[in-house]
């Protein structure tokens, strides 16, 4: 369990609020719209009603004492900007603030950010790769280059070994785990047999998994 301050009840701040509420983390939330505090306070530890660009707000806050603190204001660079720099300044551990373009993140991060992150184009980039192949089902982004995939075993798999595939060697791909009824079994063995009724996860470079897909194997 960690101890998290949100500034910022947007609807991405009031979804990654009351998602880490369900994951157990201690919650302070925290903005200057009444109704908004009012509606997620029983979903979260304490809610607050403030500007977080006035530093006295932030410092009654006591912000250094949570362990991350996410600012979620990224329709005003200004605030955000502001806010994020108060913030390191006041102690704060760790600073990760919402962005939705990449001047706006070189800003902050030379001003005090930790991190940024871009829901927007995170959720734009995963729903493309997952709709653009006609076999995925869902994609996680790891870096520029690297994700991890879920996808339909391929047809000239099915009764086949991981051995016998060679799947690392020919597609430059890593298989690894698979999903069977929603539960993700981690393939620890090289005589894994694919089977019919499962998803593969697999991880590996954007181009090779692209590759694979096309192959229609």
């Amino acid at each position: 369990m960690r101890s998290i301050l949100i500034i910022g009840l947007g609807r991405f701040g009031r979804h990654l609020a009351t998602s880490l509420a369900d994951l157990g983390n201690e919650l302070m939330v925290i903005d200057k719209n009444e109704a908004v505090v009012n509606k997620i306070a029983p979903y979260v530890t304490s809610a607050q009603i403030g500007d977080c660009t006035d530093e006295i707000v932030l410092k009654d806050l006591g912000v250094a004492n949570f362990d991350l603190c996410f600012v979620c204001i990224s329709n005003d660079l200004e605030s955000s900007l502001v806010i994020t720099m108060t913030l390191k300044e006041l102690g704060a551990h760790k600073v990760v603030t919402k962005v939705n373009q990449d001047l706006h993140a070189k800003f902050l991060l030379q001003n005090g950010a930790d991190d940024v992150i871009y829901p927007e184009r995170d959720m734009a980039i995963r729903t493309a790769m997952k709709y653009s192949a006609q076999n995925a089902f869902d994609y996680i982004e790891l870096s520029k280059h690297y994700g991890i995939f879920e996808i339909a075993a391929p047809k000239s798999w099915i009764g086949r070994s991981l051995t016998e595939i060679n799947v690392r060697k020919k597609y430059h791909v890593n298989v690894i785990a698979y999903k069977c009824r929603d539960q993700i079994m981690p393939l620890d063995k090289e005589e894994y047999y694919f089977s019919e009724d499962q998803h593969l996860i697999v991880a590996g470079d954007k181009k090779n998994f692209h590759e694979l897909i096309a192959k229609k194997l």
